[in-house]
């Protein structure tokens, strides 16, 4: 049976009475653990297995340990699970023994640790700030008031409703969060990244995985290099890169963004906007009512659709490579003036009296400014 090494004090260690339930389940005996300490504050758990932690309003702390046990009679299972044991040193419980532990504490607390080698960590209802360390195994926390730092080296991560700043970072699992009230960072050597609302600033970075956040309250930095990446709404500025995937902004007031492979779609946008794509067509709508930057949008191969509302005024400077045919750029509005040279087909012209420059650059493709 796999153990820790611990070395203690004798004077600052504490055995809690143990009690033990012992239930056949076919060739196997399930055997049960559990027993209780006085109210103090607990700062670090420590367990072989799986941990399960659930805040409560009473004061004292509560636990029980899980495990399978094969073969025997009840007599040696009995005497198996009187192995399992829980140590309380100085507000640090551990449990060694490679087992499923669940405890109950005081939901009111400043801060938390939990560290498991192989488990799962599966923690809610605490009101402090929580630190998750697990090498395997899945993590889930939800309603935790203070901030969440989490270490993963590969199993999924689950976030509920955090009511602080997020850190987490996965050797390749998977990552969700619904809600986080602060602002969070996300990083992932491989798996999906999958936002809710993030009411700060976000930082979301996957080797190998897409990235989609719902609503972020500050600036957005979402980096992939193997996934597409899509943002419902940010009120911050937008930096988003992919290596192999198509980039989708629903709405944003300020965009900078570059896919080596893949569409880039951008609606509801405003403010200064630069977006360039090795492979791929970009689409860009600009949001009616807010001010235009100067923007650049280019592709080296593939096609640039714009949509410019009536009460936005630009200055077009539009560019396509590889042709010499005036339809290569197409547009709703006049008083654009063509030309080309050297197989490229120029159009300059403003667009509602004009205003800020709006670059656009087609290789290989087509222009359209559409009237929205």
């Amino acid at each position: 049976m796999k153990r820790f090494a611990f070395v203690f004090s004798l004077a600052l260690c504490s055995w809690a009475a143990d009690r033990i339930q012992v239930e056949r389940d076919g060739g196997f005996w399930n055997v049960t653990v559990s027993g209780s300490f006085p109210a103090q504050p607990v700062y670090r758990i420590t367990a072989g297995g799986d941990i399960t932690v659930r805040g409560k309003h009473s004061k004292d702390i509560q636990y029980s340990i899980s495990a399978r046990i094969r073969g025997g009679d009840r007599a040696s299972a009995h005497r198996a699970a009187e192995e399992f044991r829980a140590l309380n040193v100085s507000g640090q419980l551990f449990f060694p023994q490679s087992a499923a532990v669940h405890v109950e504490l005081p939901r009111k607390s400043s801060y938390l640790a939990l560290w498991s080698p192989g488990g799962a960590i599966d923690a809610s209802d605490l009101t402090g700030s929580v630190r998750a360390d697990s090498a395997a195994g899945r993590i889930v926390l939800d309603r935790i008031g203070g901030d969440v730092e989490i270490h993963s080296s590969g199993g999924p991560t689950i976030l509920g409703t955090i009511g602080g700043v997020v850190r987490c970072y996965s050797g390749g699992g998977t990552i969700r969060a619904v809600r986080v009230q602060g602002g969070a960072t996300f990083e992932s050597d491989g798996g999906d990244i999958q936002l809710g609302e993030i009411e700060g600033a976000v930082r979301a970075i996957t080797a190998a995985g897409g990235i989609r956040i719902d609503r972020a309250g500050g600036a957005v930095y979402a980096d992939t290099f193997g996934g597409p990446i899509s943002i419902l709404r940010a009120f911050g500025i937008v930096t988003a890169r992919s290596a192999g995937g198509p980039i989708d902004i629903a709405e944003a007031p300020s965009v900078q963004c570059r896919s080596a492979s893949g569409t880039i779609r951008l609606n509801n946008v405003s403010g200064e906007l630069r977006a360039q794509t090795e492979r791929g067509s970009i689409v860009a709508e600009i949001l009616s009512g807010r001010p235009l930057k100067d923007s650049v949008l280019s592709t080296r191969a593939g096609d640039i659709t714009v949509f410019i509302p009536s009460d936005t005024g630009v200055t077009i400077q539009a560019e396509c490579g590889g042709t010499r045919s005036r339809d290569a750029i197409v547009s709703d509005f006049s008083g654009f003036h063509m030309s080309s040279a050297a197989a490229t087909v120029m159009a300059r012209g403003q667009v509602n009296g004009g205003g800020p420059i709006l670059r656009l650059a087609a290789a290989g493709g087509r222009i359209e400014i559409k009237r929205k």
